[in-house]
Order: structure tokens, then sequence, then C-alpha cells
């Protein structure tokens, strides 16, 4: 008989699941049915067999599962399988010609909306559905969930996915009409934000963790006056004069303006320069796992609109 003919699907889905995890607890949690970690254990066991007793897989540093060249060899051959069919699947189901972006909320009046406007009029064949669901992006791609996500970078390019850089996200300091910081001229100095009373960013949030480093590094001392948990709510605080807002925007090829008037009243001041120097600024883009015409497409309309 054929070996081939004895593998089983669900026996290389696990060998899959457990090599891109290193270990048998996080590709059970991985896998999109419910297993035991002896029953993964044993379908590996089985592949190995029906592979003339080859090993796959051995334990390496820190309780890891870790291929063996055997392993790497199947594995270089199912991989593109198992990480392409979701989204095959979700194709089919969604219809051939829809892209499916996930965006962090931050993006999607700036960014998103104006792409969708873009894609309408130059690509009109292409469908597109926003989703703000939020949750653990990188896994959302992986699962097929969504093509692409829009998001701030954050630690290194996981290896089974690929990032597109868009920008970087700048600050800015939202002033309500009345406020002393609203007739001051930019640039904002760090004395001039020394004890002032801000709405800010919910601690644990990214938006947080970014205004927070600016400060601690710039030698800034605020009170908060409130927290909020996205930039739509900062921007409504400051709009009804409850306190100055730090929010972040969006910086491309194109530098804002250092001090804008708000449509809603209030003025907005470009703080990014002060917290690169002390902090840096993170980049933000596209993140996704296979390259596609209609990613092109997103991606080119997105430049547009950030320039």
């Amino acid at each position: 008989m054929n070996p081939a003919q004895t593998l089983r699907l669900h026996q290389l889905e696990g060998f899959f699941h457990v090599a891109t995890h290193e270990g048998y607890a996080r590709a059970v949690m991985a896998l999109p049915y419910a297993i035991t970690e002896p029953a993964l254990h044993q379908q590996v066991r089985k592949l190995e067999r029906a592979l003339g007793g080859n090993r796959l897989l051995t334990r390496g540093p820190g309780r890891r599962m870790l291929m063996t060249p055997a392993g790497r060899e199947l594995y270089a051959f199912a991989a593109p399988y198992f990480r392409e069919l979701p989204g095959v699947v979700r194709g089919i189901q969604a219809g051939a010609g829809t892209l499916v972006v996930a965006s962090d909320p931050l993006f999607l009046e700036p960014l998103c909306a104006p792409v969708a406007a873009l894609l309408r009029h130059d690509v009109p064949g292409l469908g597109l559905r926003l989703d703000a669901e939020g949750g653990d992006l990188a896994a959302r791609i992986r699962s097929g969930d969504c093509d692409l996500a829009v998001s701030a970078f954050e630690g290194e390019t996981p290896p089974d996915l690929s990032r597109r850089p868009l920008g970087v996200l700048g600050l800015q300091l939202v002033v309500p009409t009345g406020h002393e910081l609203a007739r001051r001229r930019p640039p904002l100095l760090p004395r001039h934000l020394t004890g002032v009373k801000l709405a800010i960013y919910t601690a644990g949030t990214p938006g947080r963790r970014l205004t927070d480093a600016g400060l601690i590094a710039a030698g800034i001392e605020v009170e908060v006056a409130c927290e909020a948990s996205n930039a739509a709510a900062l921007f409504a605080l400051a709009a009804a004069g409850v306190a100055p807002a730090f929010v972040p925007m969006l910086r491309g090829s194109r530098r804002p303006p250092r001090r804008r008037k708000l449509p809603t009243g209030g003025v907005a001041f470009d703080v990014s320069d002060l917290f690169q120097q002390v902090a840096g600024l993170p980049p933000f883009g596209l993140t996704y796992r296979t390259p596609s015409a209609a990613l092109e497409h997103f991606a080119a309309a997105a430049l547009r609109v950030l320039r």
C-alpha cells in the first residue's frame, strides 16, 4: 500500500498545530475543534508510524516541541494548505471579491473609511467589509476571520505574518475652547503641560502606554481628570469642555500643522515631536498573511489618504 494512503488529514492537522505552536498545550487551544492533549499526542504518533516510524518532533529547551529534519520537510509541504484553507473557505462563503479588514477603532474614521470611499470609486468590483471587533488581530488573521488588520505595530513581526508600514502614530493634545492652553502658540513645552488636568486613555490600553511613556520620558507630571477607552470618547470629552485630551493621530508622509482649529470647537496641538525626541513614535500599518491584488489596492489607497 502506498504510505500516503495511510495518512489521515486530522493527523496532519494536529502535527501542523503542534509544530507551529511548539507545544501540545498551545496547539490544543489553537485547533478549531475540541481535543485533549493525550488525543493530540496520539494523532502525531500515528502520523509518525504511517511515515515509517520517522520522528517528526523532538523535545527542546523549555519543554518546546521542535521539528526534526523529517518534520521540517513535512511541515513545508503541509503548512501552506492549513494556513490558507480558512481564508479560502471564508472567501467562498463571503464572495470571492470581498476583502475583510479588521481594524483597531482608532483607524476606522481617519483611514479605513476614506480608503473604502477610494476603493468604491477606483475598484468598483471589490467588496469590502470593515469591522472593529478588536481582540487578537494576529489570531484572527491566522484563523481566516479576516484578510488583513490595520493597527499599531507592537513587538517583532510574527514569523508567519507580514507587515506593511504606512506611517507612525503621533500624538495630539485636543484643548477645549476657553481653556488657558487654547490661547498658546506652538510649540507646547513640558512646562506648559505640567500639572494640567487631562482626559486620558484607560490604564492598560495601547494608547495609555504610548501617552505614559512619553510623559514619563519628558518629565511631565499631569493629573488625570477622567479616562476613556477610545479616541472618539476622548475627543468628545475635550469638545464638551471636560479637560484637554491626549489623542493619537496618524502621521503619513505629510506633516500636519502644529496647531489647528477643530470643527467642533477648540484647538489641537501636534505634540508628536516632543514625544518623538524622548520616547519615539510607534509605527502602524497592515498585517496580513497572504498577499493579494485586493490587499495591494487597499495599501495603495491608504497611502493616498495619508499623503
